[in-house]
């Protein structure tokens, strides 16, 4: 869902998984360059409530904007989304299902 669409509009991101196949995803979008390393839950999600917590979240938030943002991770995000939207789905769906069906 998500990952798809922001490869599809060419738009990096910023992952702080938390359960299940976000893992995957939040390390195979870093992978690809389209955003900075995940986030840790714990990293967004102090212990504690004092400033000096509050501070640390809001910064290891702000640098992994300012990562996202930066112009090789949009240039490789822009780069992803060209290649996908070149794709046609359908028709290689219906290639695929009318290859296996001949192939009977």
């Amino acid at each position: 869902g998500s990952t798809a669409a922001a490869l599809s509009a060419g738009i990096p991101q910023v992952v702080c998984p938390f359960i299940l196949d976000q893992f995957y995803w939040a390390e195979r979008m870093f992978w690809l360059g389209v955003a900075p390393p995940p986030l840790q839950a714990n990293d967004l999600l102090p212990d504690k409530y004092d400033d000096a917590s509050i501070s640390k979240a809001v910064n290891s938030l702000s640098n992994a904007i300012n990562s996202a943002l930066s112009p090789e991770v949009k240039v490789r995000a822009s780069q992803i989304a060209d290649t996908i939207n070149l794709e046609d789905g359908i028709q290689e769906s219906l290639k695929v299902l009318k290859e296996e069906i001949l192939s009977k």
